[in-house]
């Protein structure tokens, strides 16, 4: 009895470890996000032309072992950028960061705003 229940103990392990690693992958810029702006002062959005609400997020429970605060950060603007890009933005006002114990999140909002 005590061998099988150690080796599905073992299996499960295996089986959560290959699982994680594939889900560490961090957040990448899209192609089409390169040029879009994060500012944090409001004043910088005069003019602009809102779009949208975005939550940029990255992290879970099970990564924050393996994911330094810094790329859990850059990967959560990134995702703000990815968003802002899908929505035909090319400036994101970030409102708030929302610190977590596992993951970085932040608000924002998608402008069009004039080239300068």
């Amino acid at each position: 009895m005590k061998i099988v229940t150690v080796t599905k103990a073992l299996m499960l392990l295996s089986s959560l470890l290959l699982t994680s690693c594939t889900l560490l992958d961090t957040q990448q810029l899209h192609d089409n996000t390169g040029k879009i702006n994060v500012i944090s002062n409001y004043e910088q959005i005069r003019g602009c032309h809102y779009i949208s609400e975005l939550v940029g997020s990255e992290g879970h429970w099970y990564s924050f072992f393996f994911i330094s605060n810094t790329e859990l950060t850059l990967a959560s603007i990134n995702d703000l950028k990815n968003q802002a890009g899908n929505v035909g933005a090319n400036t994101v006002y970030v409102e708030e960061h929302m610190g977590f114990g596992t993951s970085v999140t932040f608000l924002g909002q998608a402008y069009q705003c004039p080239a300068s």
